[in-house]
């Protein structure tokens, strides 16, 4: 591929790993090797035990490469996030945020970079659609987003995620915006946050990977539920959110809620699936009407032996493709 030999404003990008070592090596070299050169990659090595750090610390010779480490590992929903330690690190005008299992397409910066020159000056992301890669099959399938631009925190709260997490790159003031200390910060809800205050874009192209894993799988899903609520608590159910859309807030939590009763069900962990559906109805009663609450209600009420041959047949069919833990 030809290569761009472009000096424009520095990005930065940040990678957080834990224990990460066989995606980590393709990760960096899909940032190293873009096609936009003005690029400062931060890996913060988040309290590994495997070689991680190693590896990462092969590409030392780059001096575009800053390591940074945590002797011990933070977990996510933490008020100074990994993330946010990274950002506040990073000097680029530009702050992309990308996972150790995933990757990005070569143009892919450049790409964004071309947008955001070519935009009014108060559009605050770019982002783009992607692809899912699953280890099970070693298959790719095309992930596309909602296509929208402008002022889309109304797309957010009505039709769910604009933004495939690893896919945008924000202008830094929209960090000053919304603050770096905040539980949320480094997930995909900074864009959901960050939409009430700038305009987005899009570049109708597929350039990035999100890798989906056994280590992926939802198994921490306790602690992102907890994570998601507050989130909500925090940040959602405010009154600037409820000021700007109203009821819309509370069926987008619901949506939220519902999805993560669902996981819970699938997994037969029927007592918090309870509990989450519970949550759901709580902030939002309408929600009774929608098919996957009578679905997931239907489940909690039938005699466990019952809901579990039918969810043998289902699968993880009635999950909403959005979930996905990362560290």
């Amino acid at each position: 591929m030809k290569k761009t030999n472009n000096i424009g404003s520095l990005v930065s990008i940040i990678i957080p790993c834990y224990n990460y070592e066989e995606y980590i090596e393709k990760c960096i070299k899909s940032v190293l090797e873009q096609t936009y050169k003005n690029i400062e990659l931060i890996v913060i090595d988040n309290g590994s035990t495997d070689t991680s750090l190693i590896k990462i610390s092969s590409f030392s010779h780059d001096k575009r490469l800053r390591i940074l480490k945590f002797e011990n590992n933070i977990p996510p929903g933490q008020k100074d996030s990994v993330i946010g330690h990274g950002i506040r690190k990073s000097k680029g005008k530009y702050i992309g945020i990308l996972y150790a299992d995933d990757w990005y397409l070569p143009n892919k910066i450049e790409k964004q970079i071309e947008l955001f020159n070519k935009s009014r000056n108060h559009v605050g992301v770019v982002y783009c659609h992607g692809y899912r890669y699953f280890d099970s099959t070693k298959t790719l399938e095309k992930w596309k987003m909602q296509s929208v631009r402008g002022y889309v925190f109304r797309d957010y709260l009505l039709n769910g995620d604009v933004v495939i997490p690893i896919s945008p790159l924000v202008k830094r003031y929209c960090y000053e915006i919304v603050g770096l200390n905040n539980s949320w910060t480094g997930s995909e809800y900074d864009y959901l946050v960050i939409s009430q205050y700038v305009d987005f874009d899009f570049v109708d192209e597929y350039l990035v990977v999100m890798r989906e894993h056994e280590k992926n799988d939802a198994k921490n899903i306790h602690s992102v539920y907890r994570r998601v609520k507050t989130f909500h608590t925090e940040a959602l159910l405010s009154t600037n959110a409820r000021s700007r859309a109203g009821s819309l807030v509370n069926k987008r939590v619901a949506q939220d809620y519902l999805s993560y009763g669902l996981a819970f069900i699938t997994k037969l962990d029927m007592l918090h699936g309870r509990k989450a559906v519970f949550d759901t109805i709580k902030v939002y009663p309408l929600c009774l009407a929608k098919p996957s609450c009578i679905v997931a209600i239907t489940l909690l009420f039938l005699p466990f032996s019952v809901s579990k041959y039918l969810l043998t047949k289902l699968g993880k069919s009635i999950v909403p493709q959005q979930i996905k833990t990362t560290n």
